[in-house]
């Protein structure tokens, strides 16, 4: 769906796809998908440093500023741009704008917390122990305007050195040869992603849990953080659950696969997904080495747990604008969802709306037309009409099941059915996507 509107993710993954694997293909074109994994860090490392400038041109238009937002002010129930404080210099910044797109992650009141030891923060810097600081003074100006805030939590499993694991070990997962590009406008060139095309995709693995594993899983279990929701269990996403989670609901489970995933061409971290348990870091390394190719791995950085604030998404109209403020749009997890490809679709919406109403605001334009996805359009409008009408109670995750029109919303027909409707808001505005979706119209 971000492809077929103009989105930069479908390209930007072609270019960086490291592995691929289509899910679910033998299950026909209604529900298969495309499975891609990159390294976001080689956006910069092997896009960027090699010259490649105009690509950067495209994708400098996606850059943000990034500050710690303490106020939001308003008059007359409108947006007049964002009060932000320099967190190196402690400067008071005031930035002025017609609409203002809030996208704070997992940062609004975060706490991180690895076994019982808790402290504030929004998540770890990547390879790196520093953390970056949670934003709290964007959460108590939010209550002050009358958004319900409500507290939910994700995780993140450790990371491990990759030069310590017997992968001879383990099962192959090899990427799909020849793999399929993610873009539309990848595929109308008949090209396969780069790395693919010079035989550089890598091969995932797998691995799994054991009896032993699960004894410690739960041996253990007394460790792990307790959380401010849900009487200190954590609101957490039901579907993406943590190994204790899992041992726990499926108590006669004697295996839970775990997949291995290199995290790029560059680098000899391992992502063991599955695997999230935010235990003490020495704990975590038993379980680790509990598992079969794992028995002498190290953790690079040990997996953390984070609490954050979020705001019901009732509050919000179809545009993700808040009822309450004029100008004023939120995206992603701030919304109740998981990150992502579900914080991302809604990053499209908001920031076409935001975007679109600003410049007729600059041009003295009355508002413009609301850019809105209907639930027979794409996942992407099932997604948000969830959100707005529904709200949630715990983290929400995007399934083809939510979909009435499921099968008619494919990933192969993604740019005929919102590439031209793009185009007509004045989001996809490149001839050369215009000219691929031409040819597959003719």
């Amino acid at each position: 769906d971000d492809d077929g509107d103009g989105g930069e993710n479908g390209y930007c993954l072609d270019i960086l796809e490291a592995s691929a694997d289509d899910l679910l293909l033998e299950e026909g074109v209604g529900i298969e998908t495309l499975a891609p994994l990159a390294d976001p860090a080689d956006i910069a490392d092997e896009l960027f440093s090699n010259g490649n400038d105009k690509e950067r041109e495209r994708l400098e238009k996606a850059q943000a500023l990034s500050s710690a937002k303490a106020n939001a002010p308003n008059r007359r129930a409108r947006i007049r741009g964002v009060v932000a404080i320099d967190t190196t210099t402690q400067e008071r910044i005031e930035i002025e704008s017609a609409t203002v797109v809030l996208t704070t992650g997992t940062f609004l009141r975060g706490v991180l917390m690895i076994g019982h030891d808790r402290y504030s923060g929004g998540r770890h810097l990547r390879d790196s122990e520093e953390v970056e600081p949670p934003s709290v003074g964007l959460a108590l100006t939010l209550e002050r305007f009358g958004f319900p805030l409500g507290r939910l939590k994700t995780g993140t499993p450790a990371r491990l050195d990759g030069r310590t694991i017997d992968w001879d070990a383990c099962k192959i997962q090899p990427s799909e040869r020849p793999a399929t590009p993610f873009s539309h406008l990848t595929q109308s060139r008949g090209e396969e992603p780069p790395l693919a095309a010079v035989g550089k995709l890598i091969d995932c693995y797998q691995t799994a849990t054991n009896e032993e594993t699960h004894r410690m899983v739960m041996e253990y279990a007394h460790l792990l953080p307790q959380y401010d929701g849900m009487d200190g269990k954590g609101n957490g996403p039901r579907y993406c659950p943590s190994i204790y989670k899992k041992v726990e609901r499926f108590a006669e489970r004697k295996s839970h696969n775990s997949f291995l995933e290199p995290e790029g061409l560059n680098t000899d971290i391992v992502y063991p997904n599955g695997m999230s348990g935010p235990y003490p870091e020495e704990i975590q390394l038993k379980i680790f080495r509990s598992m079969q190719g794992l028995e002498k791995t190290e953790i690079v950085r040990p997996g953390y747990d984070v609490e954050y604030d979020f705001v019901n998404p009732q509050v919000l109209t179809h545009t993700l604008e808040a009822k309450s403020i004029a100008g004023l749009y939120l995206a992603g997890q701030i919304c109740g969802t998981t990150g992502y490809e579900e914080a991302g679709a809604q990053g499209i919406i908001a920031g076409a709306n935001a975007g679109r109403a600003a410049g007729a605001a600059y041009r003295g334009e009355k508002a413009p037309v609301p850019f809105v996805l209907g639930r027979d359009e794409a996942y992407i409008g099932v997604l948000i009409d969830d959100l707005v009408t529904k709200g949630t109670s715990e983290p929400y995750r995007m399934f083809t099941s939510r979909a009435e029109y499921r099968i008619s919303l494919r990933a192969d027909n993604a740019d005929l059915r919102l590439t031209r409707k793009g185009a007509e808001y004045g989001l996809v505005t490149d001839p050369e996507r215009l000219g691929a979706l031409d040819m597959r119209q003719a």
